[in-house]
C-alpha cells in the first residue's frame, strides 16, 4: 500500500483546529507534543475574531474543514496577520476522522492533532477574482437551464391547448417567426394571462444572459488554458471556460487519474483485505464540472470521428450506452490533461474552425 509522505518541516510548530460553526465556532490549540493547551469556543463576529486572536499567536499553523463559511473565516484570519492556514477537502477528512455524532470540540481537537503531523488533505481554494468567475459561470448555466425549461413548458402548454402544430414551420421552436406568432396568439379568456406570462418569464430569463456572457468572453480572451480547450472541436468559450475554472493550474494534479477523480469519473473503491471492489462512478467532485464535461463529450464525438468511433467502440464491448459515455469522459480528460501539461493544442484540431472561434471572440 502506498504511504503519505508527511512533512517534517512544521511539525515543531503550534496548531489550532477550528470547527467552524453559522454562528459560533470551537478552537483547540495544541502544543507540538500534543497537549491541548486550550479549547474555547468564539462567536463569528468581530468580538470573537478578536478573543481568537488576543490567544492564538500569529505564527501558529491553523486548519479548518472546507465549508459555506470557508472564504469568510480564510479572509478574516489572514487579515489578522495569520500564515498558516489550511482549508482541509470535507470529503477526505471524513475519511481518516470518521465521527458517529457530530461534535464540535471533538472534532477541533482531531483537526489539530491532524494538522501537527501535517495529514489535513487541503482543499483548493480560489482567489477572489477567480471566485467570481467561477460564480459568472455557474450563474450562466442555471440561466441557460432556466431558460430551457421555460420553453418546455410553454411548447407543452400550446400542445395542450392543442395550437403547436399551427405554429408556421421552422428548424427551431422558438425561431423569430415562432416567437412573433406565440405573441399573436389570442384565447380571449384568462388563457392570455397565463400565456403573456409564460412569454414575459422567457423574455425576463433570457435578458439575463449577454451580461453574463459579455464578462465570460472578456476572461476567456485572456485564459491561455481557454484557448487551448478551444481547439477541441465542439468546445466554445463558455464550455472552455467552465472547464478550465474548475481543473485551475492542471499541474496541482500528478496524473490525469488524479484529474478523472477531481471530476468524479472514476470507479468507487471498497476496499476489503485482499478483495478489491468497484463500483458505479463516484461522482465525487464538483456536479457542475462533471456536467460540463458530459456537455463537452456529446458535443466533441459528433465533431470528431476518432472521438465516435472510440464511443461506439465502448458500447459494443459493455452493451451500454451510460458506460460508454462515461469511458468516452475519461479519455477527453486524459487528452485534456495531455494539452494543459503540455501547452499543446487538440489532437485532432481543426485549424481553421479555431481561428474563427477565437475571432469571433475577439470581435465581441
Amino acid at each position: 500500500m502506498k504511504r503519505r509522505k508527511v512533512n517534517m518541516e512544521n511539525m515543531n510548530d503550534h496548531a489550532v483546529g477550528i470547527d467552524i460553526g453559522e454562528k459560533e465556532s470551537v478552537a483547540t490549540y495544541m502544543s507540538p507534543s500534543g497537549d491541548v493547551i486550550e479549547q474555547f469556543a468564539f462567536p463569528m463576529n468581530p468580538e470573537g475574531y478578536k478573543e481568537f486572536r488576543e490567544k492564538i499567536p500569529s505564527e501558529t499553523r491553523i486548519a479548518f474543514e472546507a465549508s459555506g463559511m470557508a472564504y469568510v473565516v480564510f479572509n478574516k484570519l489572514k487579515s489578522l496577520g495569520y500564515e498558516s492556514i489550511t482549508v482541509a477537502h470535507p470529503k477526505m477528512i471524513s475519511w481518516i476522522v470518521k465521527s458517529k455524532r457530530k461534535n464540535d470540540h471533538v472534532d477541533s481537537v482531531k483537526l489539530a492533532k491532524l494538522h501537527l503531523v501535517n495529514m489535513i488533505p487541503e482543499s483548493h481554494l480560489l482567489s477572489e477574482e477567480d471566485r467570481i468567475f467561477r460564480d459568472l459561470l455557474i450563474q450562466r448555466a442555471k440561466l441557460g437551464q432556466e431558460v430551457s425549461s421555460m420553453k418546455t413548458s410553454i411548447i407543452s402548454y400550446l400542445k395542450r391547448e392543442g395550437l403547436f402544430d399551427s405554429l408556421p414551420e421552422s428548424s427551431e421552436n422558438f425561431s423569430d417567426k415562432r416567437r412573433k406568432a406565440m405573441e399573436s396568439i389570442r384565447f380571449n379568456n384568462d388563457k392570455d394571462v397565463v400565456f403573456k406570462t409564460m412569454l414575459n418569464r422567457l423574455k425576463f430569463l433570457e435578458d439575463q444572459i449577454p451580461p453574463l456572457e459579455e464578462r465570460i468572453k472578456s476572461r476567456a480572451r485572456e485564459s491561455e488554458d481557454v484557448i487551448l480547450l478551444m481547439t477541441i472541436p465542439g468546445i466554445d468559450y463558455y464550455l472552455a471556460s467552465l472547464l478550465s475554472s474548475y481543473i485551475g493550474d492542471v499541474h496541482r494534479f500528478p496524473s490525469e487519474s488524479k484529474l478523472a477523480s477531481f471530476f468524479g469519473i472514476v470507479p468507487s473503491n471498497r476496499d476489503s483485505s485482499s478483495i478489491t471492489r468497484r463500483g458505479h462512478m463516484s461522482k465525487e467532485g464538483a456536479s457542475t464540472a462533471r456536467w460540463a464535461l458530459s456537455i463537452a463529450v456529446d458535443t466533441v464525438k459528433i465533431r470528431n470521428k476518432p472521438i465516435m468511433e472510440y464511443y461506439d467502440h465502448q458500447k459494443e464491448r459493455t452493451v451500454s450506452g451510460k458506460l460508454a459515455h462515461v469511458l468516452t469522459m475519461r479519455k477527453l480528460i486524459r487528452m485534456i490533461y495531455f494539452m494543459l501539461s503540455n501547452g499543446k493544442s487538440w489532437k485532432y484540431e481543426n485549424v481553421m474552425l479555431t481561428e474563427r472561434k477565437v475571432s469571433d471572440l475577439e470581435d465581441d
